[in-house]
């Protein structure tokens, strides 16, 4: 598990568009969001995750509310 994992999985949702949609689609029910992601080659914890969303904001000079 990674936060360079986690990294790419966000830069993809932002990029890929038909990915985003299913993931979007997926989303209320986390057991099948969490086996898409760990499909698509992602390995990553929500903590994991939370350090990543900080890496992006930090990249894209975004401050969080």
């Amino acid at each position: 598990m990674s936060v360079e994992s986690a990294v790419s999985y966000i830069k993809r949702m932002r990029e890929d568009e038909a990915f985003r949609k299913v993931m979007n689609d997926i989303s209320d029910d986390e057991e099948a969001s969490w086996a898409h992601i760990r499909a698509n080659g992602y390995d990553f914890t929500m903590v994991e995750f939370k350090k990543a969303q900080d890496e992006i904001y930090q990249e894209h000079g975004i401050t969080p509310m």
